[in-house]
């Protein structure tokens, strides 16, 4: 008789534009109003946790939330993204830190680990509550969120909380968070884990990977693959999920597996990054599904709201101009200039 080969996990659009609902609603003072406008009452959707904790030296804010739906006997856990300038450009600069051992699965970002430990204690909880012991479990986020989002699950397995297929991944604009040990090790762990890059969102590409010049183009205003050899610089977990020109409705998108594993070069790795264009970049981070992810989830996931679909720049406004400043710390130290 023959043995059944498992089916590997699948990218499902449909399930993506619904957990970027949960991913906007951690920029809202509380999600519940996304939770009531975004999901059908049947899914019975239900808040449990806000997490919050001062992650660095100037008292920015990291933050997540818990949902729980019995009908589908499932937790949500939700980490929000960079809320401030000042926090992004901490954030650049922890990638001149040492980077730290994440429960034996491999080095990850500094910053990242504190951020992670600081609200781990209101996750760990929500995963060994009897009541929800069986519950499958989906971590999501944007930006900073998605970095944490991918730790959570990380530990989540590695520490036996759940099996890794009853855990799913899929965030946002993440950036990179560990080294190439660690995306290997995340990788066997949770297979059905996607990270969704909208065109050139440039952190997504942050803090820079070692690049291969040995297998890349001699052309130097082209950009170069990330080296998988290098063990000690970041490198991209899971497989990435790229929309190369839009994400309304009937946008395409590339289901990223070519090589190198994990920073597939004919995804938005082949790009090469201008600093004079970092605003139309940040633009990209902010833009998910046609819809500004921030003030999306600030008024209550209410696409209607005129805001949520602004237009995209055609120069450096000041702010932009700050978060400049932490594109120009990132790609010091390793981002394609």
């Amino acid at each position: 008789m023959l043995k059944r080969t498992k089916r590997a996990p699948q990218y499902n659009e449909q399930e993506a534009r619904k957990y970027f609902q949960f991913s906007a609603a951690a920029y809202a003072e509380t999600p519940e109003k996304c939770l009531m406008n975004a999901f059908p009452m049947n899914e019975n959707r239900q808040l449990i946790n806000i997490m919050t904790a001062s992650c660095d030296v100037i008292s920015s804010l990291c933050s997540g939330y818990i949902v729980k739906s019995d009908s589908l006997q499932e937790l949500t856990i939700v980490f929000r993204g960079t809320k401030t300038q000042e926090q992004l450009l901490l954030e650049g600069w922890s990638t001149l830190t040492p980077q730290k051992d994440f429960f034996g699965i491999g080095s990850v970002n500094a910053y990242f680990f504190r951020a992670h430990n600081l609200l781990w204690d209101s996750v760990g909880a929500a995963l060994m509550n009897p009541a929800w012991k069986k519950y499958r479990v989906v971590f999501t986020g944007h930006s900073l969120g998605a970095a944490l989002a991918a730790l959570a699950a990380a530990r989540t397995v590695a520490q036996n909380l759940r099996a890794g297929n009853q855990v799913k991944v899929i965030t946002f604009g993440e950036p990179r968070v560990g080294s190439v040990i660690f995306a290997k090790n995340f990788d066997q762990m949770i297979p059905d884990s996607w990270r969704i890059v909208f065109r050139k969102d440039v952190v997504a590409h942050l803090p820079g990977c070692v690049k291969d010049f040995m297998n890349g183009t001699i052309d130097k205003d082209a950009s170069l693959p990330c080296d998988p050899n290098n063990l000690i610089r970041s490198y991209h977990h899971s497989t990435e999920i790229w929309y190369p020109e839009c994400m309304e409705p009937g946008c395409q998108y590339r289901v990223c597996t070519g090589l190198p594993k994990g920073e597939d070069f004919s995804c938005s790795d082949l790009y090469k990054f201008d600093l004079a264009q970092s605003n139309s970049y940040i633009w990209d981070h902010r833009h998910y599904f046609g819809i500004k992810i921030t003030e999306y989830g600030k008024l209550g996931c209410d696409a209607s709201a005129a805001t949520v679909r602004d237009q995209e720049p055609n120069g450096n406004s000041f702010s932009d101009k700050i978060f400049s400043a932490f594109d120009w710390v990132a790609n010091r130290f390793g981002i394609n200039v």
